[in-house]
């Protein structure tokens, strides 16, 4: 290899190294969160009070009745970096089986008392929390919450989260059976009535 060409070669290799995007020398730790159906239930209307405690509704005294989720999350990409300022919206069951919706169940059975839907945004470490009720099993389906990421307006992921309860004995119905784990939380007992969770959605 005369000078020429050897001058050539390098200035190639340095080209190459220094234009090689930096996101991909991280490799990828986590596989993504599949996606699984909105279901039939995504509330219908707004709520004055959308924010991420669904137990106290604003403007009423009394808490929701049944069992007190304190849930807790990161939101990640597929190389472990936390995603900042994503809203999370939730939708769910009351300990009864009913949704806030009008296919679900007449307005006057529902609990005053609880959000039924929330709302919040991610932190600068993608962390999210919200204090809800742990949801009821109804008719073929497991206990689960529904959940949306939204970025600027447009949704990122609609999923799901199960739950590990012995106590329930319905097949979770997702849309990638195989990848159920990554839908599935463990619900930790911290105190009678109150249970735990830490969920990790990786986009």
């Amino acid at each position: 290899m005369n000078i020429q060409n050897a001058v050539i070669f390098i200035t190639v290799l340095l080209l190459t190294v220094v234009s090689f995007p930096a996101a991909a020398q991280t490799p990828e730790r986590f596989m993504k969160t599949p996606a699984d159906y909105e279901g039939p239930f995504y509330p219908k209307t707004v709520q004055h009070d959308e924010d991420n405690d669904l137990v106290h509704v604003a403007g009423r005294s009394n808490p929701a009745q049944g069992d007190i989720l304190n849930l807790h999350g990161v939101v990640l990409n597929t190389r472990g970096e936390p995603q900042n300022n994503l809203v999370i919206e939730i939708w769910q069951t009351d300990p009864q089986g009913r949704y806030k919706h009008p296919g679900s169940s007449t307005p006057e059975q529902l609990d005053p008392d609880f959000q039924y839907c929330g709302r919040t945004r991610t932190g600068a470490d993608g962390s999210f929390s919200f204090k809800t009720l742990v949801p009821s099993p109804y008719q073929t389906r497991p206990s689960h919450i529904h959940y949306k990421v939204w970025q600027n307006g447009r949704v990122l992921l609609t999923s799901q989260i199960y739950f590990r309860k012995s106590s329930d004995t319905k097949k979770p119905y997702s849309a990638t059976p195989s990848a159920i784990d990554l839908q599935t939380m463990e619900l930790t007992p911290v105190e009678p009535g109150v249970f735990e969770g830490f969920f990790q959605i990786v986009l």
